[in-house]
Formats: structure tokens, sequence, C-alpha cells
């Protein structure tokens, strides 16, 4: 399966848009982005990619306000929101899960701010709310599509630190499909000058053999990023070149159900055929190196997991 998500064109432009011919021709998936009161021209949305044989999912999203992404702090309101929304709108084949701290704190912690991961520690993280959305979604037969952040893919206490400290559960939910965001650009982008391509590829070499290791034939990824997204100042992949080779780690590691972040980004920078051909292809290029910072990176990951887990007994 290849999926691409489409955060930024708006759902009445992207009704009639040329790119639903070109996903569809290529069998991609297509993930919209959708917010509160946008349910009517949702459904215009998934009619119109049905009547052209394209797969379609919805990415439901509150507004920043809220949170953005399903977390602690609005798990009651998505949980209902999400019960609406496909109760109402026309049967759609995926739905996403983006499970990420509210949209405010990871601001913070790009920035540097670690003790903004604090927030969560003192709760018991409940999965309940997680798994109700993810049977309702199965007796409708719609998959459950759960986006992550890497480091929670770790089993024990590692992964357990992280989903408390980012109030994002994986452990007991049960989703059909995890997909690590292994947007080698951000890694790049946001490494302190000390994260380059190298390393980046090494560390999805890394992660992508975790995913599969822990989820088996649930295991996705998510690659990019080829345009940016809510921060607005992610870094983007150079070219579909480098696309490819991501691909190639990705396949190389077991996994073949890859997502694209985004639409708006391969719009931005035409032609999109390159990309989505990148996306749909065996991928190319040398197989990563292990790298010193690649291992110094990942054992710092395991090292903070452990930490936060401690953090999290104490505070409970």
């Amino acid at each position: 399966m290849r999926r691409v998500y489409s955060e930024h064109v708006p759902l009445a432009e992207l009704v009639g848009h040329r790119a639903l011919d070109a996903l569809a021709d290529r069998s991609i998936q297509l993930l919209a982005a959708v917010r509160p009161g946008e349910e009517p021209i949702a459904a215009e949305l998934v009619a119109s990619a049905r009547a052209r044989g394209l797969s379609v999912g919805l990415w439901p999203m509150l507004d920043d306000a809220d949170g953005r992404w399903l977390n602690p702090a609005n798990e009651r309101r998505f949980e209902a929101w999400v019960d609406a929304l496909v109760a109402e709108l026309p049967a759609i084949d995926s739905l996403v899960m983006d499970l990420e701290p509210p949209i405010a704190e990871v601001r913070a912690l790009v920035d540097g701010r670690l003790e903004a991961a604090r927030a969560w520690l003192g709760r018991d993280l409940s999965t309940a709310r997680h798994a109700h959305i993810v049977r309702r979604l199965r007796e409708r037969g719609i998959e459950s599509y759960a986006a992550v952040i890497p480091a929670v893919l770790h089993a024990g206490r590692v992964g357990r630190g992280w989903q408390r400290g980012l109030g994002t559960p994986v452990d007991g939910v049960g989703y059909d499909r995890v997909s690590p965001m292994l947007y080698t650009s951000l890694l790049e982008g946001y490494g302190f000058g000390v994260v380059h391509r190298d390393t980046a590829r090494d560390l999805l070499r890394r992660w992508s053999a975790l995913a599969f290791a822990r989820f088996g034939a649930r295991a996705s990824v998510s690659l990019g990023a080829v345009g940016v997204g809510a921060l607005g100042d992610e870094q983007t992949l150079r070219d579909p070149a480098e696309l490819a080779e991501d691909v190639a780690v990705v396949r190389a590691a077991g996994i073949d159900d890859l997502a694209l972040f985004d639409l708006s980004g391969a719009l931005a920078r035409p032609p999109i055929e390159p990309w989505l051909d990148a996306l749909i292809g065996d991928g190319a290029g040398e197989t990563p190196r292990v790298t010193r910072r690649g291992a110094a990176i990942d054992a710092g990951v395991r090292v903070t997991g452990l930490a936060l887990d401690v953090v999290a007994i104490r505070a409970s």
C-alpha cells in the first residue's frame, strides 16, 4: 500500500483536483485532513475519490486551541467527533489517528524545551478511548492507521516511558497499522546541525527495522517531508531522488506500506508525477552506512525513555 497525506490543500479545492487522477492511476491512497465543520465537503471529496476508483481515508484534526492531534487533553472530544464523523460520511477505507502531544507542546519540544514532555507523566495513560475508536472503526470495516512519534516504537520500559511522557499510547490498543513518522528531512532540520543526510538515513534504517520487528505486517512508515507541516518551518526533501532512497531503505527493512507527507508540498514543487513515482517505486540508492551519530542518537532515545519511565512511576 502507498498513501499520501494531504494536510494543507483545502478540501473544496481537492474535490475536483487533477491530483486525484494521478493518485488513482498509481493506486495511491489519499489521506485527507478534515476539521470540525468540514464534514459536508469531506463527504463530497469521498464521493469524488470513489468515482475515480481512488482509495480514500480521512485524517481528523481538531482546532489548534484544542490540541489539534489526539492526546489526553482532548481524547473525549476527539472520540465523540470521530464517532459522528464516520457515521455521517460515506464509507471510507482508513482513518488516521495522529498520536502527538498538543501542538503547543510539540512547538516547545522542537524548541528544545524537553520539560514539556512531563505534562502527562503524573497521569495514568489510559488506552480505553483509543481502543474504543479502533473497535468502532473495525465494526464499520475502516482501517485504523496510527501515525506515531518514532520513540514510542521501543518495547518494554523505553517505549512505555515515551508513551507516558508524550501522552501517546501504542501498547494494548490494537491499531491496524502503526506508522512512525520517519521524516529524514526533519531529522536533518531539527538535528541542531549535527544530523546530516547520512545520519538521517542511518536512523531511518534503524527505526524502520525496529518498527518491523515490533509490529510485523502491521508496520507502516511515513516518509518525507516534501512540504512544510503544522509547524511551518520543517526542512523538506531536496528532490524525488532522496524520496526514492528513503523508499529503498524502508523496503529493505521488510515494510511495504508507505505514506508520503505531503500532497501540498508535491503540488508546490511540480511536476507532481516524479514524487508519486518515487513513492511507488522499488527505491534506489546505496544501503545506509552505520554512523556514530546515528548510534548515539538511538542510544539517547533509549536512555531518555528509561528516564521518563522512572519519572512516571515516581509521579504516579
